[in-house]
């Protein structure tokens, strides 16, 4: 009885160690919007809470706690981004809309973040630091149904030397950001489904 309650002692000493060693970043930075053709179309965009204020935590063992909030940079910069591929946009609320909701809409986007992941160099073994972001991105059309479903992973490193740890981590997730904001500015608009969505729209208004 006596060892369970030194084993438990000890995993709560080293739980309380690592969560002291704790690293809070906030991400920052500046990120170009891709500059494209935007689609002649009117969307509706909705942002959840928890995409406006994303935040990823971790405890991993010998190196501490990892918080890294990433929401409102993330955020701010998909604002620009959905401005630039589409003609207009309006914020909406969280789809399925009543038919009011849609009038004038040629369709509603929704972004979310499914994961966030890094590694740092006493992971990796590598002189970097790198994160990654999954987003999905969802079409609905004018009559809400689904026209299409697209997972983007944006990649992005930072190399140790140049950058403290936290600095490196967040340069890192600002150019995971920046990768995988690029990554749908080229794909969603060149997608057969979105040419047809975005013909079908066109007709409809002429």
């Amino acid at each position: 009885m006596r060892g369970v309650n030194l084993k438990s002692l000890v995993g709560v000493s080293v739980l309380l160690v690592l969560v002291s060693c704790g690293h809070n970043i906030e991400v920052e930075g500046t990120i170009p919007t891709p500059r494209i053709a935007a689609l002649p179309v009117n969307v509706g965009i909705y942002y959840s809470e928890e995409f406006r204020s994303f935040e990823h935590e971790e405890v991993i063992e010998d190196i501490g706690s990892w918080k890294i909030s990433l929401g409102e940079q993330n955020f701010v910069f998909f604002q620009r981004l959905m401005d630039s591929m589409f003609e207009e946009t309006q914020d909406v609320p969280e789809p399925p809309l009543r038919p009011e909701q849609l009038v004038g809409l040629d369709g509603v986007v929704v972004p979310e973040i499914v994961k966030y992941g890094f590694l740092t160099p006493s992971i990796s073994g590598l002189n970097f630091y790198s994160a990654s972001i999954h987003y999905r991105v969802t079409l609905f059309d004018s009559e809400g149904e689904k026209v299409h479903e697209w997972t983007i992973v944006g990649y992005g490193k930072s190399e140790t030397g140049l950058f403290n740890r936290d600095s490196a981590l967040k340069e890192a997730t600002v150019m995971a950001i920046r990768d995988g904001g690029a990554r749908i500015a080229i794909d969603i608009p060149r997608a057969a489904d979105v040419l047809s969505w975005v013909a079908d729209a066109r007709g409809g208004a002429s």
